[in-house]
């Protein structure tokens, strides 16, 4: 790596440079952990040299950045926005067993941005969306502590107090410790079908495999909020989205 590269500098000049696993995930390389084995298996040049070094800095606009012969340029304006997912579409780019996927929502310009915090197929509600693939670790990383929020109808009732009781110790199922921050019951009564719950994991179809544990099927699961952002705020229509500045999704 060159000298002009890796020395320290301050003030404006400074404002510019970025870690070299943030500049490859701007890119739409991928996740840090993706782009951080690239470095590390020699894929990625500076200035012409193979950089491995994890903690290099890039001078956004000066230094030049190859994967390959690719030179990489990082977008001038991040992409970010807000989704509001019908039931029956997939948080995928792609898939050869179903057709529909969220990104069939959007504008074709929008057709390749990361997805913060997936849905499966049978619920809805918001998702974030951007084209930095960064922004969308820090919203979805356990360690930055942003509370998503969900309603839920159940096919049968369900006790408020055991259901609260179970989901806020939590327990383990299939390996995996599953647990709620809070839950409330939207049915008075002794017996509850409906409950909004507030998690801060983020496991696989988690809310489903915890009321199934419990004995209820779920027959409607929405996701109504992701940090402050949430859906009555946004007021976006079920499969309509809005552009957000980046800065806003932070609990």
């Amino acid at each position: 790596m060159s000298e002009k590269v890796a020395k320290e500098k301050t003030g404006e000049e400074s404002s510019k440079e970025i870690r070299i696993n943030r500049f490859l995930a701007d890119c739409g390389l991928g996740s840090r952990r993706k782009v951080e084995e690239l470095i590390l298996s020699g894929k990625v040049k500076v200035n012409g040299a193979v950089e491995k070094n994890l903690s290099t800095k890039i001078r956004v606009g000066s230094d030049i950045v190859q994967v390959g012969n690719k030179k990489l340029v990082p977008p001038t304006e991040t992409v970010f926005l807000a989704l509001n997912k019908p039931k029956g579409y997939l948080c995928s780019h792609s898939d050869r067993f179903h057709s529909n996927t969220v990104f069939e929502l959007l504008p074709k310009k929008y057709g390749k941005l990361f997805i913060a915090g997936r849905l499966d197929l049978d619920s809805r509600g918001l998702l974030l969306l951007s084209d930095q693939g960064n922004l969308v670790q820090e919203i979805t990383h356990p360690s930055e502590g942003s509370e998503k929020e969900y309603e839920v109808v159940l096919e049968e009732e369900l006790d408020p107090k055991e259901v609260k009781d179970r989901f806020t110790k939590g327990f383990m199922d299939e390996g995996e410790f599953l647990k709620a921050e809070k839950v409330i019951s939207l049915t008075k009564g002794e017996g509850s079908s409906k409950f909004r719950v507030i998690l801060k994991q983020g496991r696989k179809r988690q809310i489903r495999r915890m009321f199934s544990i419990l004995g209820g099927r779920v027959i409607d699961l929405q996701r109504i909020r992701i940090g402050k952002l949430s859906l009555e705020k946004l007021k976006i229509g079920e499969g309509k989205f809005v552009l957000l500045d980046p800065k806003v999704w932070r609990p």
